[in-house]
């Protein structure tokens, strides 16, 4: 669907063209892209303030470049925020909006532009795109040329050798989606007998929504010790890019998918589900050290690559160039972040739209209380607020589990960081409220949104407890 308005950024449209414009003037020679592409990862880096992890080649980049502080992925679910991002799109307007929803054979990706451009592209390790989003350029015009198949990051170093020997002196673009931090990291009754390999537990500090518990502590850890290995990988591929002479014309862009797999976290539209880390390197562009502290949606991210590499943004692109903030940090961010929630493993349809200090959620089925992710409904966090919820629990740990849920929560998440208090029912919030229902109305109607009653797709897990029922209950059952 085509969109039928400009998308403006605190008023003003977001003009593209600055770097295609320079380098037609001064430097001919298109810049490589290397997006590096956590599963999970949240905002857990030492970058971002977080003392007690491992990630100094993470951290170099953002010494040596500049940081988002407030960038949100538009769905809190691994293939629904990476097919979000490729296309610069919503999930739910090119239809990929539940979990394993592959790309149509028509929806292009950005791959497909930067190839006509004169691109060589790969990708690496996870791909959660589909198979359209796979299939070589040869003989489909979509998609990416290089496919190092297989999720095992000991590989990284021989596959970049691979894709950097074949892209011969074309510029390229490499898309590495880790699988790291994305669970099982052990089995949980391994888990809570072993103790993570870089990480002491005991100096984890436990957010006020999961249960304060040994257990707790020790799944976090482990969660920190996979974003370490991931960060190692980082590091070494970097210094590959180094000896091969490439990182002076190389934008490096660092993020993440969706929150980190924990309760109340992926899988939400809370701002631990959707915050991502966006960190970005752009030697001789980018000044080092540098931050940008305004909002910024990943639905941005495809035309600004397209921007930077001289490639006109198709027509139906939903997102807009923001390569000016590269070198310009005072300029306005997004005034309204938007995101979805549909199906993961539990059948949702919920929306929210967020500004700098307020953001608005609207649940449509509120006689469920809300669904976790099968892998977040497994691990030792789940499990020790399944156990406490019944007992002593405070108000914020017992959110997940709430039925009937509220159809409107509305937070101050400058004074409520966690989002722990609802203001819909204050008076004092009522004329925010129903000014942040209006923009997200305006955007669900824009972008082609479908409505909570069209469909309800089939739950595989129990929300309250859980357990995977998928095959025990189903559909041709209750029609024999």
């Amino acid at each position: 669907m085509q969109q039928k308005i400009a998308i403006t950024i605190s008023g003003s449209v977001i003009v593209g063209g600055l770097f295609a414009q320079q380098q037609e003037n001064s430097n001919p020679k298109k810049p490589n892209i290397v997006i590096f592409i956590a599963d999970d990862a949240g905002m857990d880096l030492g970058c971002y303030g977080n003392k007690v992890i491992q990630t100094p080649n993470i951290d170099a980049l953002a010494a040596n470049g500049l940081r988002f502080s407030e960038a949100y992925v538009t769905s809190p679910q691994s293939s629904p925020s990476r097919t979000s991002m490729l296309t610069g799109s919503f999930a739910h307007t090119i239809g990929t909006e539940d979990l394993h929803a592959p790309l149509n054979d028509t929806t292009k990706i950005i791959t497909s532009y930067l190839q006509n451009a004169g691109y060589y592209t790969g990708l690496m390790l996870k791909s959660h795109i589909g198979n359209n989003g796979m299939k070589q350029i040869n003989w489909f015009d979509n998609g990416f040329e290089s496919w190092q198949k297989g999720e095992w990051h000991d590989k990284c170093i021989g596959n970049l050798n691979t894709f950097l020997d074949k892209k011969e002196k074309n510029p390229f673009f490499l898309w590495v989606a880790f699988v790291d931090p994305h669970r099982p990291y052990v089995e949980d009754k391994i888990a809570a007998n072993r103790a993570p390999e870089i990480h002491n537990p005991a100096k984890i500090t436990i957010p006020p929504y999961l249960a304060n518990t040994k257990n707790t502590k020790i799944d976090i850890a482990h969660y920190y010790d996979e974003i370490a290995r991931m960060d190692k990988y980082i590091g070494l591929m970097m210094a590959e890019l180094k000896r091969r002479g490439e990182l002076e014309n190389t934008i490096i862009i660092f993020m993440s998918d969706n929150g980190m797999p924990f309760p109340r976290c992926k899988g939400t539209l809370y701002d631990k589900g959707i915050q991502t880390p966006f960190i970005v390197s752009w030697p001789g562009v980018i000044k080092a050290g540098t931050n940008y502290n305004n909002q910024f949606s990943t639905v941005d991210l495809a035309p600004t690559l397209l921007d930077v590499a001289g490639v006109k943004k198709p027509v139906q692109m939903y997102g807009q160039s923001v390569s000016k903030i590269f070198s310009n940090q005072s300029i306005d961010g997004r005034k309204y972040i938007f995101a979805e929630r549909n199906w993961h493993n539990t059948d949702e349809h919920i929306r929210c739209v967020r500004t700098d200090k307020y953001k608005l959620i609207v649940n449509s089925y509120i006689e469920l209380p809300h669904g976790s992710p099968a892998d977040v409904a497994s691990s030792l966090s789940w499990y020790d607020l399944c156990k406490i919820k019944n007992k002593k629990v405070t108000a914020a740990q017992l959110r997940l589990f709430e039925c009937p849920r509220p159809v409107i929560e509305l937070y101050d998440h400058e004074k409520d960081p966690y989002e722990l208090v609802n203001l819909a029912d204050n008076p004092d919030y009522i004329n925010i409220g129903k000014q942040l229902a209006a923009e997200l109305s305006k955007w669900m109607k824009e972008t082609n949104d479908f409505s909570p009653h069209k469909r309800r797709l089939d739950d595989n897990i129990d929300r309250v407890t859980g357990f995977p029922y998928n095959g025990l209950i189903n559909k041709e059952y209750w029609e024999d």
